[in-house]
């Protein structure tokens, strides 16, 4: 699933693409129809992400909020370019564009003064990409749930918004934390560490376009990897995905735990983990 970083930038390239141009809407997907009217002669004023959800707002006030989940997608293509050979969920349309949404199923049509209101925004904590949002929000939000397993909370959007697996994996890291630990476990210093982390890396993937490591250690990996097929993501991240390789930091093997159905990657040594604990 598309992380913050990923949606904040589609969110961008269709404002680009759209925002302030004459469009036409065609809505495939049966639960959008009922708005095709209202729809007609109107304009996009923005696109903007929350967390993980998009919001196209048009200038009637209506706001069509989507969440790609695990297979939805949007893509830019050229007015005479052929389309995906995918479910078409909606076309927009400018003179010179088509932005089309692909295979996404969570939709809702929303008012723009009351995007709150709806349950997946509602809950969401601060979110990470937000710049009003600082290391003391973050550090006070995650203290306020002392029982709940760092790594748990990091992907629960109403601890804080905007993070998924890899950003779970590679903040962690970083901070020198240990996933396992319980976040009342966790001393002031690390909580300040893992906060920072989470914004510092968040806004550098969102600027390195998925690039969570500094640019400079990414293109020394890049330039020295050998020709393997996954040499671009092994050198993007820090540990994620990079089980049974060796850490950045210390050389020792990065390790991964599967938990809720999902990895968690972590490297032993550097994070204070101790592997003979089966994590709770």
């Amino acid at each position: 699933m598309p992380e913050g970083p990923e949606i904040y930038r589609a969110a961008a390239a269709l404002d680009r693409a759209l925002a302030n141009k004459r469009i036409e809407v065609a809505l495939h997907y049966p639960p959008l129809k009922r708005r095709a009217k209202r729809l007609r002669g109107t304009q996009i004023v923005r696109v903007y992400s929350r967390s993980k959800a998009m919001l196209t707002e048009f200038d009637n006030g209506d706001v069509l909020y989507s969440h790609n989940q695990l297979y939805g997608e949007w893509q830019i293509h050229g007015r005479d370019e052929p389309l995906l050979a995918r479910q078409v969920r909606l076309i927009i349309s400018t003179t010179s564009q088509r932005a089309v949404l692909y295979s996404a199923t969570e939709f809702a049509w929303l008012n723009r003064d009351r995007i709150d209101s709806h349950p997946y925004i509602a809950k969401l904590g601060p979110e990470v990409l937000a710049p009003e949002v600082s290391v003391a929000t973050v550090a006070s939000r995650l203290s306020a749930f002392p029982r709940r397993v760092v790594a748990d909370a990091l992907l629960d959007q109403a601890v804080i918004a905007g993070l998924g697996n890899y950003l779970r994996a590679d903040a962690l890291f970083v901070a020198h934390v240990d996933p396992f630990a319980r976040i009342g476990e966790l001393s002031n210093n690390e909580l300040q560490r893992l906060a920072l982390a989470c914004i510092q890396l968040t806004r550098r993937s969102v600027e390195q376009e998925g690039v969570v490591r500094p640019l400079r250690e990414y293109r020394h990996a890049m330039a020295t990897a050998t020709r393997h097929s996954r040499a671009h993501e092994h050198s993007r991240f820090y540990v994620f995905d990079r089980e049974g390789l060796p850490c950045w930091r210390c050389g020792a093997e990065v390790s991964r735990v599967n938990r809720g159905g999902r990895g968690v990657f972590f490297c032993a040594r550097c994070q204070g983990v101790n592997t003979m604990i089966k994590p709770k």
